[in-house]
């Protein structure tokens, strides 16, 4: 009877222990899911409004804005060389765009990276960049969202660059087409096309296909201009 007690004692202390490490395992895994995209999120916010393209108007009682590299001499993994606003992703929504798809250095602490041999903001052809879609930052968490009329700007030491939104597709990881200058499956598209392709994982935290949204040139504007009217504060 006194073994019979001490082996339940005993299983009830172990069953306990295991439940604790569970609720740990998941709240680590939690936090590397959930909660670590709000600490990464604003450390990726915080580092764009460090850059400036050299026409940005700064005072004097700001720190020294640190420069892009110019988008042609970004050859190098994480070089950065402009950064991306998308309005329907948030009041003041802007990351910076580097060369490069890896995590590290690239989609993990700076958050969208360019795709090598794609070609650059304006040109004709394919300009495609990833960020996660959950996870570090999260910066393209919500790319689901965009729709018809919604825009993306692009700010670089040419100029800005507006492009509008075309067409949103689930496709497997396998259809690398879809960042080809002219894109498989986007409807309408054609040689001498200038698009904007933004690609994440799907479904958010899993990588078993890719959520594609293409967008095309709309206008562009010298910086001397300023950024597009959309960007601009109100009054």
């Amino acid at each position: 009877m006194a073994k019979h007690r001490v082996r339940s004692g005993f299983l009830t202390w172990f069953g306990r222990g295991l439940l604790a490490c569970g609720l740990i395992l998941g709240a680590y895994a939690g936090w590397n899911y959930w909660g670590s995209d709000v600490f990464y999120a604003q450390a990726q916010d915080d580092l764009a409004k460090q850059y400036s393209a050299p026409a940005a108007s700064t005072t004097t009682d700001q720190p020294k804005a640190k420069a892009f590299v110019d988008p042609a001499a970004a050859t190098h993994l994480a070089d950065i060389f402009g950064r991306i606003y998308v309005p329907k992703l948030g009041d003041g929504y802007s990351r910076l765009v580097a060369e490069g798809v890896r995590w590290h250095p690239v989609l993990n602490e700076i958050g969208i990276g360019h795709y090598p041999n794609t070609q650059l903001p304006g040109e004709v052809g394919n300009f495609a960049v990833a960020a996660h879609r959950g996870g570090f930052g999260g910066a393209f968490k919500n790319i689901h969202r965009l729709i018809a009329g919604d825009h993306v700007y692009v700010e670089t030491n040419d100029g800005w660059y507006s492009y509008v939104y075309r067409q949103t597709k689930i496709v497997k990881p396998k259809d690398v087409d879809v960042i080809a200058p002219v894109p498989r499956e986007l409807a309408g598209a054609e040689v001498g096309g200038r698009y904007l392709t933004l690609t994440s994982c799907n479904p958010i935290f899993v990588n078993t296909t890719r959520i594609i949204v293409w967008f095309e040139l709309e206008s562009t504007g010298t910086l001397k201009q300023g950024p597009p009217r959309a960007l601009r504060p109100i009054g």
